[in-house]
């Protein structure tokens, strides 16, 4: 069996155990696995290409700190995701008090030592004026939801681009499953409303 193969039936907790007991490369094979991931949820509620950046090195950074306190309670994604919401919180709360503001742009492709990210929403094969009318209802949505208030952009970006279930979302968030069905809910009223001219 040759390493690529090795390591893709190597499963998360395989990888955490291995790390928990000093095996550097296994936090290595985590990078690599999940870095894009950390990547694409911290560009969406941040939507700045360098703070995005920032937030994935360093929820990684927390993560190698902190491996002994990881009991798996919860899967290694969702303690991922839940680090980097945090450290996305802390860097749009740091943003408000020096009074920046986000950048919006659905085209700014992530760079990443792998290539760019791959977007959610695409639109293959559209005649020209399909594409353009598709393409400026995206800048629209996601103009709309950077409005949005940050604990409303979370839970829509976790739900509908991380396609993680409600149990997730709320180890993820540290609140309950009933809460986290309840803001998706106002969430997407929010959105509906303010996107109202717009459909």
């Amino acid at each position: 069996m040759d390493g690529v193969t090795q390591s893709e039936t190597v499963s998360d907790r395989q990888l955490v155990a291995r790390l928990q007991a000093g095996n550097e490369r296994a936090f290595d094979e985590l990078v690599a696995r999940h870095q894009q991931r950390a990547l694409n949820v911290a560009f969406q509620l941040l939507r700045d290409r360098e703070d995005a950046m920032e937030v994935a090195q360093d929820a990684f950074v927390r993560i190698y700190r902190s491996i002994g306190e990881f009991r798996g309670e919860c899967e290694f994604t969702t303690w991922l995701h839940q680090i980097v919401v945090n450290l996305a919180r802390n860097r749009y709360r740091w943003w408000r008090r020096r009074g920046r503001t986000a950048t919006v742009s659905i085209d700014d492709p992530v760079e990443t030592a792998n290539g760019a990210v791959e977007w959610q929403v695409e639109a293959k094969g559209n005649p020209p004026d399909a594409e353009a009318a598709n393409a400026e209802f995206i800048h629209t949505l996601s103009e709309k939801l950077a409005e949005l208030p940050a604990k409303f952009r979370e839970v829509l970006v976790l739900r509908n681009v991380e396609n993680m279930c409600y149990d997730e979302i709320a180890t993820a968030l540290g609140c309950s499953v009933g809460t986290v069905k309840s803001r998706i809910a106002r969430a997407r009223e929010a959105l509906r409303e303010s996107m109202a001219g717009e459909l």
